[in-house]
């Protein structure tokens, strides 16, 4: 192996290194509309999840513990958001919300992937995959 190909390896393993300690490690609660627009313009490239929830909502509380799991697990690959469709009904109304929890999974500024209803780990955990992947 050249001293070329070995820079330009030390290089990638540094560009990724710099990406995981730029991610957040906690769930971001979106309490404004310019603070996720700047989360979307930051994080372009990654794929960032949003749970869309309520206070009132039973469904959204039985979803809140396996978000936060997943999130646990995938934290250094995903960018776990919540938004309270109460708190950011501008939000919730542009990108369709209807029925709470709804889960959207956005890339580049596009939704690659919604969910609707309360999943439980294994079908978030299969969406993630799929995902990861690069199968949306």
């Amino acid at each position: 192996m050249s001293d070329d190909e070995l820079e330009r390896i030390r290089i990638e393993k540094m560009k990724k290194l710099m990406v995981q300690q730029a991610m957040p490690k906690e769930i971001i609660n979106i309490q404004a509309e310019e603070q996720f627009r700047e989360l979307l313009n930051k994080y372009k490239d990654k794929i960032i999840i949003i749970d869309f929830w309520a206070t009132w909502c039973a469904p959204c509380r039985i979803f809140a513990p396996v978000f936060e799991k997943l999130h646990q697990e995938y934290q250094e690959e995903f960018i776990f958001t919540k938004i309270n469709v109460d708190e950011q009904q501008r939000l919730a109304a542009y990108y369709g919300i209807t029925g709470i929890p709804t889960t959207l999974f956005i890339k580049n500024g596009n939704v690659i992937h919604k969910a609707v209803g309360a999943m439980n780990y294994d079908m978030m955990k299969n969406i993630l995959m799929k995902l990861k992947s690069g199968d949306s």
